[in-house]
């Protein structure tokens, strides 16, 4: 691909310089001729003006001194010939001759001016003319053909267009090396991101692509990819412990409901104990409910840590409704919840999230909760979150408990029988994938346990 990036510079610097010296040099080879050219033609009409009346005087001596002064200050050759195209004067020092077969001069006897470059055959090099008629009143009396060699000329326009290869060849290379360093620039990110996926692919979960340099487009990728390679990284986690948790926690439930059906087993060839096996069977169906909370508990983490979209929640309407969901419960108990919401507070959630929270916070704060106390349900919304905060009565927690409150399973030393010890570690973790967090705090006045839950403001 830098390869091809490279070759692409070069050709299009290649194609707009061509297409901008071609031009330019045959512009540069017009003029140089079209100035070569003028200058004889100017010298051609001076000089025959100037041997006009020397000519028709017959004093060819002085056409001749004039003549080779002229051409010793240019290095020019002058022809002068009569009427009839017979040299009376060649600086090249040939006797006189006939020139009247040379194109130039018999376009100039008939009274027209000639100018022009070709190759002489008689010098077998390549020549350009001027030549001019010279008149007395309109009776051609001879022509001055006044020529020279274009070699320097060529060799100006030569020197031109190796100066114009030059610059071709060194903007090919500055192309060149620029199209690499752009190339590099920006294939570098390409690879890096090339070299993450296939890390990846082979099971590094922990990789990292971390592009901070090339196109924005590459770095924007980048953090992409590596969102994704966390985000992948954090299911497969998940799952994982889910599993764990599942073999760990599921083990002791059916272990006691293997041995109470082993007993009910053993007991159906003695005589019919209906107290025993309403026991037995009362044990089971308590062990059943237990796993069947275990599980809903550990799908619920499950389904926290896979959350991936989000939706806008009115808190302070979902606390209202948690809190008549719970009122029953909490008149069993002879317990008071009070709710202190503004009218609307809108934050940002996982889908469900506030609902489980709350849930799960007001299920906790009931268990604990001495009868004629109250739970406290307390919505604030603030410029950038909106904090749900949850305060009870009961023992609270100190501060090694609360440090480990929200490991899965957890289990103070005074809790009722019967939990999962998920249910702060399921608040947490929805609060925590929902871009908030939670903490654990003792009231400022009095008992309980103060458990405050910030989400992002929407």
């Amino acid at each position: 691909m830098t390869r091809r990036l490279v070759a692409a510079s070069v050709v299009i610097t290649a194609f707009i310089m061509l297409t901008v010296e071609v031009p330019l040099g045959l512009s540069y080879t017009g003029r140089a001729e079209d100035r070569l050219l003028a200058g004889l033609e100017r010298d051609a009409r001076v000089f025959a003006g100037l041997v006009e009346e020397r000519i028709e005087a017959g004093d060819h001596a002085a056409v001749i001194r004039a003549a080779r002064r002229y051409a010793s200050r240019t290095d020019a050759r002058v022809v002068v010939t009569d009427a009839a195209g017979i040299s009376l004067v060649d600086t090249a020092g040939t006797d006189a001759r006939d020139f009247s077969t040379r194109p130039e001069i018999d376009t100039a006897l008939s009274g027209a001016q000639a100018t022009g470059i070709r190759t002489s055959t008689t010098l077998g090099r390549e020549i350009a003319y001027a030549s001019v008629p010279i008149s007395s009143g309109a009776r051609i009396t001879g022509v001055v053909r006044v020529s020279t060699s274009t070699d320097e000329m060529r060799s100006q326009i030569r020197w031109n267009w190796a100066r114009l290869a030059l610059l071709l060849v060194l903007m090919l290379a500055a192309a060149a090396a620029f199209g690499s360093t752009v190339a590099h620039w920006a294939m570098a990110p390409v690879s890096q991101l090339e070299a993450g996926a296939q890390r990846l692919a082979a099971g590094d979960l922990t990789n990292r692509t971390r592009v901070d340099r090339g196109p924005p487009e590459l770095k924007r990728l980048s953090a992409t990819f590596d969102e994704m390679a966390a985000r992948l990284e954090m299911l497969v986690g998940s799952q994982r412990r889910f599993v764990a948790d599942v073999s760990h926690q599921l083990r002791t439930p059916l272990t006691v409901l293997r041995l109470r059906v082993e007993s009910m087993d053993a007991e159906l060839d003695a005589p019919v104990d209906a107290d025993g096996l309403r026991r037995d069977v009362d044990a089971v169906r308590g062990e059943i409910e237990r796993l069947i909370r275990v599980v809903e508990g550990l799908l619920a983490l499950t389904r926290a840590d896979g959350s991936a979209s989000s939706a806008t929640v009115d808190v302070a309407a979902a606390a209202r409704a948690a809190r008549e969901r719970w009122d029953a419960l909490a008149e069993e108990r002879s317990v008071v919840i009070g709710i202190d919401a503004p009218r609307s507070a809108t934050a940002s959630e996982v889908p469900g999230g506030i609902d489980q929270i709350l849930d799960n916070l007001l299920d906790n704060a009931i268990d604990v909760a001495p009868e004629g106390t109250a739970i406290d349900i307390t919505v604030t919304a603030r410029p950038n979150e909106v904090l749900v905060s949850v305060r009870d009565r009961g023992p609270g927690l100190d501060e090694e408990a609360r440090q480990r409150a929200t490991e899965r399973f957890w289990r103070g030393p005074d809790a009722a029988p019967g939990g999962t010890g998920l249910g702060l570690a399921i608040v947490a973790e929805l609060a925590r994938v929902s871009g908030g967090s939670m903490a654990l705090r003792d009231p400022a006045d009095g008992p309980g346990l103060l458990v405050e839950v910030r989400l992002p403001s929407t």
